[in-house]
């Protein structure tokens, strides 16, 4: 199996331990499960979406298990911020601003990957967001915006990586999807439920036509979690200790727990997994 290798990295227990006293994430318990594993060593992973939420926990995962990450996102605040922590804490990061809703900047930004690092391993598709407008409010110009951010960005963002992937023999995608995709939203409108609904079509379409190019396509399917984004929409609302309690595990879920399972899917632990949808969503939807 072809490998793209860069570099190798060594994060010794007491550097470890000295990181986790400079950097609250770390108290997280997925970092000491994962200390010294390196999953991602030698592995370059680009993250989209990744100056908050999930993607941020995802960039900083990914860092911390030996890969060198590329960072994009419209946030050039979040970004630096991000890739200041991981550079602070030893790693490699290369902050791209980017707006994936403008086909432009897709190009852009692959010259620049191409352009600095020759190529890459592993993409996460994660940027997206939804808007709450009811199906009888929505106008074919804000459908078209929900679409094109959630499900053509990751059409347009895979087809290039696929060609990088196919001609150096290996690679991962994994795309962000939700439980609205596997059921329907309750916080955002019909469009984002079938742009997500539309990502694990189009994972399972990549996963078949990409398998013969040794390219795995997977999709995470995350329930309530933890974003800044959401627990914000939850407290003025006040309605998240009435989400928890309709939850079988009683919680909502961290950002972690979901960037843990993209880190899984782009590992070789799921070497034979392709095509697949994993929910994390602490049992709020079993099928």
């Amino acid at each position: 199996m072809k490998r793209v290798g860069f570099f190798n990295v060594n994060l010794e227990a007491r550097r470890w331990e000295h990181l986790m006293k400079r950097d609250t994430n770390m108290s997280n318990p997925i970092w000491s499960v994962l200390e010294g594993a390196q999953l991602m060593k030698e592995r370059t992973a680009l993250i989209t979406g990744s100056a908050a939420g999930i993607g941020y926990a995802c960039a900083r995962l990914f860092s911390f298990q030996g890969a060198r990450v590329i960072l994009v996102d419209m946030n050039e605040e979040g970004l630096k911020k991000v890739s200041d922590e991981i550079i602070a804490a030893g790693g490699y990061a290369l902050p791209i601003k980017a707006d994936l809703t403008d086909e432009k900047d897709i190009i852009s930004l692959y010259k620049t990957v191409l352009d600095k690092l020759g190529n890459f391993d592993i993409l996460i598709n994660n940027a997206g967001g939804g808007l709450s407008t009811d199906i009888f409010d929505i106008t074919s110009e804000e459908w078209d915006g929900v679409v094109r951010l959630n499900l053509t960005s990751v059409f347009l963002m895979s087809q290039r990586a696929a060609q990088i992937f196919k001609a150096q023999g290996y690679g991962v995608i994994v795309n962000l999807s939700s439980i609205a995709g596997r059921s329907t939203s309750v916080t955002a409108g019909c469009h984002y439920t079938s742009a997500k609904a539309g990502i694990l079509g189009l994972t399972r379409h990549l996963a078949r036509q990409l398998a013969s190019h040794n390219v795995r396509v997977n999709a995470v399917c995350p329930g309530v979690i933890n974003s800044k984004r959401l627990v914000t929409r939850m407290e003025e609302k006040g309605t998240r200790q009435k989400i928890e309690q309709t939850l079988p595990l009683g919680r909502i879920g961290d950002v972690y727990e979901a960037a843990s399972c993209c880190l899984f899917l782009a590992s070789d632990l799921a070497s034979y997994i392709t095509g697949e949808s994993l929910d994390v969503n602490g049992g709020a939807l079993m099928i």
